[in-house]
């Protein structure tokens, strides 16, 4: 079975507990963003059709996989050094967002805003946006190769295709599906050994 479909919201929830992270609301694909914080509308408004396509021709690798576990694991490191001043002003920011419609920019404006979060990315080697990319590339994927698995009977490319999917990316991760997995837990295993449980 995949984990990766639950995987980003659940790493998510270890990492940045404080954080309600955008690429967890299904919202991310409407594409009309409300947010108190947004600063595009209009660049909101056309980001549900080229969200979409940018999702869907974005490539993954395992090597940008290493770098969103690195950076994940920066992330949580920085994180639980936050002083409770620090980690209380990091919650008031955020609820000074509705993030229910986030596009893929809104995502990476919020962690480039947070500069504990950039600085914890930019470290793995990934820029802010791409961050954002290989999440919500990794959400929407994991979905449709669940999917995919769930019907073999049907044109696997047609139905990956239907859900915006990447076929390359619906091939790497079932390709590699039982590395990904034992890296994510690796890593959950590794969060909980240092004491950042998932709360």
């Amino acid at each position: 079975m995949f984990q990766l479909p639950n995987a980003p919201c659940s790493f998510y929830g270890l990492l940045l507990g404080f954080f309600a992270l955008t690429s967890c609301s299904k919202g991310s694909e409407s594409g009309t963003a409300t947010e108190r914080g947004s600063s595009t509308p209009a660049g909101s408004a056309k980001s549900a059709d080229e969200q979409l396509a940018e999702l869907g021709e974005y490539r993954l690798s395992m090597d940008k996989f290493d770098k969103y576990i690195a950076a994940q694991r920066n992330i949580m490191t920085k994180a639980n050094s936050l002083s409770p001043a620090e980690r209380a002003a990091a919650e008031a920011r955020n609820e000074g967002r509705d993030n229910s419609n986030a596009t893929i920019d809104d995502i990476a404006r919020n962690f480039e805003s947070e500069p504990m979060m950039r600085d914890a990315v930019r470290q793995a080697g990934l820029s802010t946006r791409e961050f954002a990319l290989i999440t919500m590339s990794l959400t929407q994927t994991g979905m449709a190769a669940g999917v995919a698995k769930m019907r073999p009977n049907d044109n696997q490319d047609s139905l990956i295709r239907e859900m915006k999917a990447n076929p390359a990316n619906v091939k790497f991760l079932m390709d590699n599906e039982a590395e990904i997995n034992r890296k994510q837990t690796a890593f959950a295993a590794e969060m909980k050994r240092l004491g950042y449980d998932d709360k």
